[in-house]
């Protein structure tokens, strides 16, 4: 009899240990996980004629993604990307996003990005739907527009963060396939202007994800999620 107890137990312990835990409606445990930029896939677009693409910029704090304008009064947005294809969900469940947020650090700002020309600006976050770096990307229209992730600089290793978690449920929802995702860093009114104006060169940087030196620094996805099973 006890023999049998004993081997009851061990199959019970078996399929705790070897099966998710599930609740009432098939949905898993929540999980929690960090995932760094694609340094392949940050970059700054630079709205030149034609525009062009620049990995990163080497600044005096290391890698930088920049977004405002350079010494010609061309305009700079940058752009941060993602690959969460690590918590795709299997067959026969659907990836649910309980909380995601986007975290950058500042490495530099030059002169008066936010408010140069005497005009308030901030930096805005949007979305993209799209899997790789391209010039098309400047001007596309977003999937979302995420909102406001910095109203003011001059503050090195400052941290930050904006909550995009419905932003990434509705891509998720359009698309179910592709867990890439890109957003798009820019200012406000960020025209080009010309090299006299008070805006050529000022610009608001964050670390790129190429960055090494102060790797911890890198543009973050923070996610908690679940997965629940298709009905």
């Amino acid at each position: 009899m006890k023999k049998a107890v004993h081997i009851l137990m061990v199959v019970f312990l078996s399929v705790i240990f070897f099966f998710p835990a599930s609740g009432a409606n098939g949905s898993t445990e929540l999980k929690y996980k960090v995932f760094f930029s694609e340094a392949s896939n940050d970059g700054i677009i630079i709205n030149s004629l034609p525009k062009t693409i620049s990995d990163y910029y080497a600044g005096g704090q290391g890698k930088e993604i920049t977004m405002g304008w350079n010494a010609s009064g061309y305009a700079m947005r940058g752009f941060i990307s993602f690959n969460a294809t690590a918590i795709s969900p299997s067959n026969g469940s659907i990836l649910i996003i309980d909380s995601a947020v986007l975290t950058v650090y500042e490495s530099n700002t030059n002169l008066r990005p936010f408010a140069g020309d005497d005009i308030n600006r901030s930096v805005e976050c949007y979305l993209l739907n799209y899997e790789k770096l391209d010039t098309a990307l400047y001007n596309i229209a977003p999937v979302t527009k995420c909102g406001t992730i910095a109203t003011t600089g001059y503050s090195v290793l400052t941290e930050h963060s904006l909550n995009v978690t419905s932003d990434i449920n509705k891509q998720i929802s359009a698309n179910t396939s592709v867990y890439k995702f890109i957003f798009r860093l820019q200012f406000t009114n960020d025209d080009n202007v010309n090299s006299t104006n008070p805006l050529s060169q000022a610009m608001w940087n964050v670390f790129s994800g190429d960055e090494t030196r102060l790797a911890d620094y890198r543009p973050k996805l923070i996610v908690k999620y679940h997965y629940q099973l298709k009905k």
